[in-house]
């Protein structure tokens, strides 16, 4: 079972349902960092997260969940939840890509990980997660700072405009749309979703995927997938995706 662990503030006194042990583990991630339970209800949060986040201390959102967020986040709750569950359902870890505007009104980009925490007795008792902000460096390429955040040195993220090919010497050339599509469908988003996600009509999501297509010299999405993945573009994200928001798994582990 996880103990009950308690934090004396200002005005009061908060009880979190989180051990000791626990604590210290998410105050020592870097960025920002929560615990939800098995109902996807908060129980811990360090401060970094409250502060991003707009609370007016880091435990206020303990016994709440993602629709209690406040700022923009809460528009992604229910895939907050999802992936929450995701984790716990299949006991792996999720690697995410954030973007959401805050109560302090700026856009910020996080690199997420969340993975299944067990209890005393090896069950699943809920999710650890942490964020690692890459707002600053948006524009830059990130391969050394990515792979060091994924764990691989190859198969990192990488940070491209629309001009820019995975490898040099690629003939192919994207427009920004173009490349946005492309990596969402990458990702399993149907063209229903990409055009929620891009505030564009399935019509038009479906047009660039033709032309896509037509670059790649496919005449399929399982061929485009295919030639695509080939050609390095799982690992490579659209800067100009980074004006959207968005809460996208890039991987799971």
């Amino acid at each position: 079972m996880i103990d009950a662990a308690s934090n004396e503030l200002d005005g009061g006194f908060m009880e979190t349902n989180v051990s000791q042990e626990l604590i210290t583990h998410l105050d020592n991630l870097p960025g920002i960092a929560a615990f939800r339970d098995k109902a996807c209800v908060y129980q811990y949060t360090n401060a970094a997260y409250g502060k991003v986040h707009g609370l007016t201390h880091h435990l206020d959102i303990v016994g709440g969940t993602s629709l209690d967020l406040p700022g923009g986040a809460v528009a992604c709750a229910a895939l907050f939840d999802e992936q929450d569950q995701l984790v716990m359902r299949s006991g792996k870890e999720l690697k995410i890509l954030d973007i959401h505007p805050y109560t302090d009104g700026e856009w910020r980009i996080h690199l997420y990980t969340k993975r299944p925490w067990l209890n005393d007795v090896k069950e699943i008792a809920g999710t650890v997660g942490w964020g690692v902000d890459i707002t600053d460096a948006y524009t830059k390429a990130l391969s050394s700072q990515l792979a060091q955040f994924t764990g691989k040195i190859q198969n990192s993220f990488t940070l491209t405009g629309a001009e820019s090919a995975p490898h040099s010497g690629n003939d192919i050339s994207l427009s920004p749309r173009e490349s946005e599509v492309l990596f969402l469908i990458l990702r399993g988003k149907t063209a229903k979703l990409a055009a929620a996600v891009m505030g564009l009509s399935y019509r038009t999501v479906e047009q660039y995927l033709d032309t896509i297509k037509l670059k790649f010299g496919v005449s399929t999405k399982g061929d485009l997938i295919d030639a695509a993945v080939g050609r390095g573009y799982m690992h490579y994200i659209p800067v100009s995706l980074f004006s959207k928001q968005l809460s996208l798994v890039l991987s799971c582990d």
